[in-house]
């Protein structure tokens, strides 16, 4: 295996941690706080900024190597930075219910005590 190879894998790898690292913090704080839509624009920023700051790095590494894998990359890149938007958003809103009557149901655990 080249070393564009193990780059590439490193590269979706980052990027597939970022979508785990933005849906568990969208998770938590919906379940903490209510607020779905807030939770869900912060965490969809959070998978953003990674995804860009991923990408950029992807151009620094590549830049001197070959335009081909440069400009796949980068491709690669933005087409993941999309579908892992679009992975957050679906499973937000199909997990949504569950997580606000989680945050329901501790709220009223909370003010019985």
């Amino acid at each position: 295996m080249g070393e564009i190879s193990i780059a590439f894998i490193t590269y979706v790898i980052i990027i597939g941690i970022a979508i785990f690292i933005g849906y568990s913090y969208a998770s938590y704080m919906i379940r903490r706080t209510g607020q779905v839509l807030a939770q869900s624009f912060i965490a969809g920023t959070i998978i953003f900024t990674l995804d860009v700051f991923t990408i950029i790095g992807w151009a620094f590494y590549t830049w001197g190597t070959n335009e081909f894998v440069f400009i796949n990359g980068i491709f690669l890149g933005f087409g993941l930075l999309i579908i892992s938007e679009l992975i957050l958003i679906t499973s937000l809103v199909i997990k949504r219910k569950k997580m606000v009557q989680q945050f329901n149901y501790s709220l009223k655990k909370n003010t019985h005590n």
